[in-house]
């Protein structure tokens, strides 16, 4: 369906838009949080999405970082081709990545603006970094792409979930993965022309990342093997 309602478009799936701050908009008019039909929401805007909550529905967060070079070119690849999402992009078609990167389309620093609530056009500092870096100690536990396995062990114990089917998780992440993005590496490898300059754009996200990888390790230390 593609007008949001408070019913089911499909088994456990709420016919909602949380992933634009329209649809986080007319999620919160609706009382979503209330509504006693959801247990998880996903969103990439979260001061917007955590507004949803309230001191009876409150919410514990997670994400699943990726490093941001990685990132920015899945995304460029994918919202080429996704003619499904609002986010699709046909006149991409016939940039190169090199060019998105360098043209004004690009937006910087994604991960800290948004943590910061720092508009586009804002530049960044040192003050900012350490704002998002507080904000994610204190209250997102990270995971990370590149050790899926090792991130749902963290969150099956910091949530306290339990599987319904043995090895559900396992045959989903490795044998039948509904959410892969294949497309082409980044031109140059890394270090080349284009890495460098996204470096340079993203330098904050690039701090926070890093940061998170040291949180990744702290957690996994909190939650050894075989605890």
């Amino acid at each position: 369906q593609s007008k949001q309602s408070m019913e089911y478009a499909r088994e456990n799936i709420l016919n909602m838009d949380t992933s634009s701050p329209d649809g986080l908009s007319f999620s919160f008019a609706n009382q979503i949080v209330n509504s006693d039909k959801v247990d998880v929401i996903v969103s990439n805007y979260f001061l917007s999405g955590s507004a949803l909550f309230t001191d009876i529905h409150y919410a514990k967060t997670f994400t699943i970082l990726r490093h941001p070079i990685d990132l920015a070119l899945s995304l460029f690849h994918y919202r080429r081709k996704a003619t499904w999402e609002r986010s699709y992009r046909k006149d991409w078609m016939t940039m190169t990545f090199g060019d998105y990167v360098s043209s004004e389309q690009y937006m910087d620093n994604w991960m800290v603006r948004q943590l910061t609530g720092t508009m586009p056009w804002v530049p960044l500092n040192d003050s900012h970094l350490e704002r998002a870096k507080t904000l994610m100690r204190r209250k997102i536990f990270v995971g990370l792409l590149t050790e899926m396995d090792e991130t749902l062990r963290q969150l099956t114990w910091h949530f306290g979930w339990e599987e319904k089917t043995p090895y559900c998780a396992y045959n989903y992440l490795h044998d039948t993965p509904s959410n892969s993005n294949k497309h082409p590496g980044l031109q140059g490898g890394k270090g080349g022309t284009t890495w460098n300059l996204l470096a340079e754009k993203d330098s904050w996200d690039m701090g926070l990342y890093h940061y998170g990888l040291e949180l990744f390790a702290l957690q996994r230390q909190r939650y050894p093997l075989g605890a």
